[in-house]
């Protein structure tokens, strides 16, 4: 089918991962274990919405903690780990926005967002890296940390929905297709007879 071709084409395949650096172990884990990177409507959807909803919260290894959570709930690993690149410096905004909201509607919190210093990190220790994002992600409020969790499962739950709904209207339309091919063969090979 299309789809499927389609989706093997866009995901890396396991040697790939294997080959790089922080991801080796996934690409080795990967090999023995197709059915984890298999291009399945239903896990390619799940591996997607479980790598958004992780993506959202701002972690060091969004990729790893992705394919780990993929792992665990038998999702395809490569979308888990292709999804947490929709969390970018350009998606940042509109999605930490909604987290703010989502957390400000569950909290009640009603008065002013306080606006952090700018991110201040000691480049030469890195190990004081995720106290330091940790302190600012703190300042930012209650309201984020309430919502980057909720926005997360929100966020990777209508990403699943998405992907099943389209894979299955991809999958309808090529079955359409084909039929109606075949009618209109049948039909000139009547005419003909």
């Amino acid at each position: 089918m299309p789809a499927t071709r389609f989706a093997r084409r866009i995901l890396p395949h396991p040697d790939v991962l294997a080959k790089t650096p922080g991801l080796r172990w996934l690409g080795h884990y990967l090999g023995p274990r197709p059915w984890l990177w298999v291009a399945h409507r239903r896990r390619v959807a799940l591996g997607a919405g479980l790598g958004l909803a992780v993506g959202v919260i701002p972690l060091p290894t969004q990729m790893a903690v992705a394919a780990a959570a993929a792992v665990i709930c038998r999702g395809n690993v490569a979308a888990a780990v292709v999804a947490t690149w929709l969390t970018n410096p350009f998606t940042l905004v509109p999605i930490w926005s909604l987290a703010i909201f989502l957390g400000r509607l569950v909290s009640g919190h009603t008065g002013p967002i306080a606006t952090p210093e700018m991110l201040a990190l000691e480049w030469t220790q890195p190990g004081t890296w995720l106290a330091s994002a940790w302190l600012w992600i703190q300042a930012l409020g209650t309201p984020l940390l309430i919502g980057l969790p909720l926005a997360g499962l929100l966020l990777g739950s209508l990403l699943y929905l998405l992907v099943y709904i389209a894979w299955w209207a991809v999958i309808r339309g090529e079955r359409w297709r084909r039929l109606r091919s075949r009618a209109k063969a049948k039909v000139g090979a009547n005419a003909r007879g």
